[in-house]
């Protein structure tokens, strides 16, 4: 019998999936690619792939979201890692959104399609009322990403990994207000 697949998100061309605990043949892959992982400063090893891993099977069970699998709905075939992230930024939690498209898919549109499903997942199913992506300041291909998405620049945080601080730029978007909602200033000028 064919195990049913549920998805958490689905976009035009992908289907995303939570990762399962026997995915390592499925991210690694990305993961151990040392041009895709530039930002990271590194190519996972096999141990850290593991990590990475049981973090996001962590991070569904403790914040009900995480980086899933995106995968092709044309093939089936993995396209990217993606998802919203609850993100510790300067002592505060934020929603956040991450997202590794596979190299040899670089320039198709991905990333911004996966941006924007993590996006609207985040506003519509996790009640965000903002969105963020930490992103390294000579990652110019995400930076233009976030900007496609409406994203704006908002400021520039430390994150330590690896033994090291990393310079992040913070891109963010404010929940959009939708028909009926009426911010404070609209109720004054009325």
């Amino acid at each position: 019998m064919e195990e049913i697949q549920h998805y958490e998100i689905e976009s035009d061309r992908l289907r995303f999936r939570r990762l399962r605990a026997d995915d390592f043949g499925l991210v690694a892959p990305i993961l151990q690619d040392v041009q895709t992982m530039y930002a990271w400063e590194h190519a996972f090893s096999y141990e850290e792939v593991c990590d990475w891993i049981a973090d996001m099977l962590h991070r569904y069970r403790e914040d009900g979201c995480g980086y899933f699998a995106a995968l092709s709905r044309q093939t089936g075939a993995l396209v990217a890692l993606a998802g919203p992230l609850v993100e510790q930024l300067q002592e505060r939690a934020e929603i956040g959104i991450g997202y590794i498209v596979r190299r040899e898919l670089w320039g198709q549109g991905y990333g911004v399609e996966c941006a924007r499903a993590c996006i609207r997942y985040a506003f519509g199913v996790l009640g965000a009322v903002r969105v963020v992506a930490t992103i390294r300041p000579n990652n110019l291909p995400s930076l233009r990403v976030a900007a496609q998405c409406g994203m704006q620049a908002v400021e520039q945080i430390s994150k330590h990994y690896r033994g090291k601080d990393m310079p992040h730029i913070v891109c963010a978007l404010d929940q959009p207000l939708t028909q009926g909602q009426a911010t404070a200033e609209d109720s004054a000028d009325a």
